[in-house]
């Protein structure tokens, strides 16, 4: 799986998180459990995002120098 399919299917997973607070399975029991799921998927796109940046820094001062 390469770095663009996992960022897909966390961005996948995320959005059913939100659909689900949208939804009439809607429960304000099981919200704080969805609402921390979301947070940590969120932290992970996050992290996966700034390597892919990163990665993208390092390649366009590699072809700079070249």
């Amino acid at each position: 799986m390469t770095t663009n399919d996992s960022i897909a299917k966390k961005l996948a997973e995320f959005d059913e998180l939100v659909d689900w607070f949208q939804s009439e399975d809607f429960s304000i029991d099981k919200a704080a459990e969805k609402i921390r799921q979301a947070e940590l998927l969120a932290g992970d796109i996050e992290q996966r995002l700034n390597d892919v940046q990163n990665d993208i820094v390092v390649l366009k001062q590699k072809f700079d120098r070249d």
